[in-house]
């Protein structure tokens, strides 16, 4: 019988930094009390602020939320007079054009840097990474002047256009982590079955990173639909300002006459879609996100 040394006989102690025993389930214990704390605390807050939304003015002040039951007058004020279903519309259009630009520009940039061997790519991929460390605020006075020089100020137009220039670094870099994950014979069963690059990327490719491409769409679209700076700048007319805008105008009118009622329900509109799409395709976002962390 062959006889192995003692030392591979012993058991194997536990890698460092776990805790185990008593003391692991006691942390593990008190992480999920910590979780289960923040949770509750957020949609405490959101649930109230919802409730606020419709409950007049006099019963938030006094705690009495829904004491005379649902009151929609908020969102009549809010609808009626200060138009933010315009301005949610200016968000809708602003934000969808955008990020689907995003993924038709940034898509095949990825793919292309990540694997296909060409003179410049590693400087192209520094730049990329160099931008990502760039503050938007340092560029937005000499972007401005340059888009007033061309008369596009007050286009409806320009918001996504800046969008798109300040997205193209992020999404690249971020959708290269799951193109490097993509097998290149896929891509080249494509070619020798006769499809031409761009129908085998389409077909074949883009298919397969899904998951990264809903993911980048879906912070890009939280991130654009609650910007504010970018957006307070370049939309020059009032009719094509955006919901986040809207919103500070809201803010500083209804504080100035007392109507918080109308307050909360602008603050619902704002931030209802994204925490609906957050809920629903969370599972999506999760699993997105590190799709493309390991190479394989």
């Amino acid at each position: 019988m062959q006889k192995y040394p003692s030392f591979c006989l012993r058991q194997k102690s536990p890698p460092a930094g776990r805790v185990s025993g008593w003391a692991g389930k006691a942390v593990h214990v008190l992480g999920k009390a910590l979780i289960l704390c923040w949770c509750a605390f957020t949609v405490a807050l959101i649930g109230w602020v919802v409730l606020a939304s419709f409950t007049p003015t006099r019963d938030i002040f006094q705690n009495d939320l829904l004491a005379a039951g649902l009151d929609l007058s908020g969102y009549e004020v809010v609808m009626e007079r200060y138009h933010i279903m315009d301005y949610f519309l200016n968000s809708v259009l602003y934000t969808v054009c955008a990020c689907a630009g995003l993924i038709v520009f940034c898509a095949p940039a990825a793919f292309v840097m990540t694997k296909f061997v060409f003179r410049g790519r590693r400087l192209f991929q520094t730049l990329f990474s160099v931008a990502l460390g760039l503050p938007g605020v340092m560029i937005v006075a000499p972007l401005y002047m340059m888009l007033v020089r061309a008369n596009l100020h007050n286009f409806r137009g320009t918001l996504i256009l800046v969008y798109l220039c300040t997205g193209i670094a992020a999404t690249t870099v971020y959708l290269m982590g799951f193109f490097a994950t993509v097998p290149m014979t896929v891509f080249e069963s494509g070619l020798i079955d006769g499809c031409s690059h761009i129908t085998s990327f389409y077909r074949l490719i883009l298919p397969l990173a899904k998951p990264g491409i809903v993911t980048i769409t879906i912070f890009n679209f939280i991130g654009y639909w609650n910007e504010y700076i970018w957006a307070l700048v370049f939309s020059g007319k009032q009719a094509n300002r955006t919901l986040a805008v809207a919103l500070q105008t809201l803010v500083t009118s209804m504080q100035t006459t007392g109507n918080y009622q109308g307050l909360f329900a602008g603050v619902v509109i704002v931030f209802v879609p994204t925490v609906i799409i957050y809920v629903l395709l969370s599972k999506q976002i999760m699993s997105g996100a590190t799709a493309g962390a390991v190479k394989g």
